[in-house]
């Protein structure tokens, strides 16, 4: 497979997507009814911003690859916002807006478990297009958000059934 994306590019996807979702998760908090959902989204939040961190920290460990030439100016980001763009949390969509939209703290907890799952739908795809001495940031994102996964899954299951 040729190596089409930047991992930088990628990780600073992660970056903005953690930011996003720590905005979430206190709107959630703020939200919800159950006080065993807003000590958990509480606490997710923090989890969200210390990621957040660790992807930071993670740039700093990679080699600096350059975009891949463009055919026209902009080619790139305009494929990889094709790519993310709803997979996740929507490219630019406030997640404060996205938690006031659910109905109910059940609809909130399965709505961030899809973006989870989303997330390492997505990564897992793009691992084979970036190259393979940097594949290790792409595994430190996606074992982030398999453990944000397996955690909500576990509480929808403990205080949501």
């Amino acid at each position: 497979m040729p190596e089409l994306f930047s991992v930088e590019e990628l990780v600073n996807i992660a970056i903005r997507e953690e930011v996003t979702g720590a905005t979430y998760y206190r709107a959630v908090a703020e939200r919800a009814e159950s006080s065993d959902l807003k000590a958990f989204a509480t606490r997710v939040a923090r989890m969200e911003d210390e990621h957040a961190d660790q992807f930071r920290r993670l740039l700093g460990e990679l080699s600096g690859q350059k975009t891949p030439p463009e055919d026209y100016d902009g080619e790139y980001g305009d494929y990889l916002a094709y790519l993310v763009g709803g997979r996740i949390f929507s490219m630019g969509a406030d997640g404060a807006e996205l938690a006031g939209r659910q109905e109910s703290d059940l609809e909130a907890v399965e709505t961030a478990a899809g973006m989870e799952k989303n997330t390492l739908l997505l990564y897992g795809e793009l691992m084979q297009f970036v190259p393979e001495a940097e594949r290790f940031a792409l595994r430190a994102i996606m074992g982030e958000e398999r453990q944000h996964l397996l955690q909500l899954t576990r509480f929808k299951e403990q205080f949501m059934a």
